[in-house]
């Protein structure tokens, strides 16, 4: 007979199957490389739940996928559903092979040997899978060729795209704001002159992350609604996506 890890993988793997199938547009859009797809995977599921006219409550499921050290991946999945939560290790290996032509092996973690973890400050239900690909090569991948680095090489000039995004928000690593939109700057009625800080000014309303750098890198795939401080806008709380 099969062994249970055998019978749990294959499980997982046809269950993602199914889902390719029917939506397989959609998941190979989500992200485009294994890390991105399951960190855009929360974006994901809030447009499902709002094409239901639902909202996301405290526990609702989540996922945070990030990049160890030596090119591994580590996966969270918070507040996991009973079903999708045994089914995790084959779909990990399917999304894997179907999307990104990689094999993958994965190993489920036991949260006490993770010790702490700020990503999960909530302390809430959590499992947490290693992921490693088989032929020893980095999951990630570099930029695509022709993707910016520097202002010279823009595709659209930066007065263009001031006028374009009246609302963008631009920080750098440690979180101070290196330019505003005009529409933002107007809400803010700040100095122009002045070194801001992000937490100075904006609040996040969701997802629900601390306002740091290195957590935003994790979820660019997801939209931010951010809520302007009242004492930055000297006005009541807007928030803006």
């Amino acid at each position: 007979g099969l062994k249970f890890e055998e019978i749990q993988e294959r499980f997982g793997e046809e269950f993602f199957n199914i889902c390719f199938d029917e939506n397989e547009r959609v998941l190979r859009a989500v992200g485009g490389t294994l890390q991105d797809f399951f960190n855009g995977f929360d974006a994901l599921l809030e447009h499902i739940r709002t094409s239901f006219g639902k909202q996301a409550a405290l526990e609702s499921p989540s996922f945070l996928c990030k990049e160890l050290p030596e090119g591994t991946l580590m996966l969270h999945y918070f507040h996991p559903h009973r079903t999708v939560g045994f089914a995790m290790p084959g779909m990990i290996k399917a999304a894997a092979k179907k999307i990104y032509r990689l094999d993958v092996a994965v190993e489920q973690v036991a949260s006490e040997k993770l010790g702490s973890d700020a990503s999960n400050p909530g302390n809430c239900g959590c499992l947490t899978f290693l992921i490693k690909e088989c032929d020893d090569t980095n999951i990630t991948k570099n930029l695509p060729q022709g993707t910016s680095q520097v202002p010279a090489d823009l595709r659209i000039s930066i007065s263009t795209f001031c006028r374009a995004f009246p609302f963008h928000l631009m920080f750098d690593p440690h979180m101070s704001v290196l330019q505003l939109g005009e529409g933002l700057r107007k809400q803010l009625r700040c100095d122009t002159h002045k070194v801001l800080k992000f937490q100075d000014c904006f609040e996040i309303v969701s997802p629900r992350v601390h306002a740091a750098f290195e957590r935003v890198l994790l979820r660019l795939s997801t939209p931010f609604v951010i809520r302007t401080k009242p004492e930055a806008s000297g006005t009541e709380h807007k928030d803006k996506v």
